[in-house]
């Protein structure tokens, strides 16, 4: 039970399938940053929907959740788009 396994140096990891295609890879980064802008966009226009034309408070969850979740898309839009992948 003591039985010490030798370390996995010089062991390469396979890749896998969609790991290999640099194209495809692309086309997933450039997807990802449409529909996280779409998201951003649409959160973002309805929390000033909420607050000016239907008149709640910015306090209100109807206004400060979708603000919430658009910064928060917001700031997956940047991370993806600052990565080098």
């Amino acid at each position: 039970m003591s039985e010490e396994r030798p370390p996995h140096e010089g062991v390469k990891r396979r890749r896998l399938p969609f790991e290999t295609d640099k194209r495809q890879g692309a086309a997933f980064r450039q997807t990802s940053l449409i529909v996280y802008g779409v998201l951003v966009a649409g959160l973002f226009g309805l929390a000033l929907y909420m607050a000016l034309v239907v008149g709640h408070p910015l306090t209100s969850a109807y206004v400060a959740g979708p603000a919430i979740g658009a910064l928060w898309f917001c700031l997956r839009l940047f991370m993806i788009w600052g990565s080098r992948g």
